[in-house]
């Protein structure tokens, strides 16, 4: 009897220095608890909004300004850049209407048409706003499609594609991504409008 009394004394102390333990907050809960470091603030304080300020906010706005000009040049909306090979792109294009379809077809083609001949249109057809997502809610659809399908098969439709590889031979997976051809218009590429006086 008292060596049962002594044992089960022994193994309730080793739970109860086990629970202590399991319960002690973590190196990671604990710097959490601290809060952020003093370079944390001073960076957020001072060296973050000068650097944004000066340097990321300017480059992002003119990233921004570029492809703006880019698609209105070309008459395309931004939508119109993903590629159709992307699984999630290509079940949202099989979704949208006809007419979408053909519109975005005849913008992708002339917008082709147009890098080639290094000819833009008028100022006047390119003012409108080229970010208007047209194929946003197509995709959230896809998304979910592609999900369900994902959790109802065990498995993700697009890994049993039979072949889906380069086109060029360079190791490029979609055209255009290889460098000699990733460029929109090789010999007159950001050249701007060549009419303007």
């Amino acid at each position: 009897m008292l060596v049962n009394r002594t044992l089960g004394k022994i193994a309730a102390a080793t739970a109860r220095r086990t629970k202590d333990a399991s319960l002690q907050s973590t190196p990671a809960m604990r710097k959490l608890e601290n809060g952020p470091g003093i370079c944390s603030k001073i960076y957020r304080t001072f060296i973050g909004p000068w650097f944004f300020r000066m340097f990321s906010g300017p480059l992002e706005r003119w990233q921004h300004a570029c492809l703006t000009r880019y698609l209105r040049e070309h008459g395309l909306l931004y939508d119109d850049l993903m590629s159709e090979r992307e699984p999630i792109v290509e079940r949202a294009l099989e979704m949208l209407p006809e007419d979408l379809k053909t519109a975005r077809f005849r913008r992708i083609t002339r917008g082709m048409h147009i890098s080639t001949l290094r000819m833009y249109p008028p100022l006047e057809e390119q003012n409108y706003d080229p970010f208007v997502p047209y194929l946003a809610p197509y995709i959230e659809e896809a998304k979910f499609q592609l999900q369900e399908e994902e959790e109802l098969l065990g498995y993700h439709p697009q890994d049993r594609r039979i072949f889906c590889g380069g086109t060029t031979g360079f190791g490029d997976m979609e055209p255009g991504m290889h460098f000699l051809t990733s460029l929109p218009n090789l010999y007159g590429g950001a050249t701007g409008n060549m009419k303007k006086k």
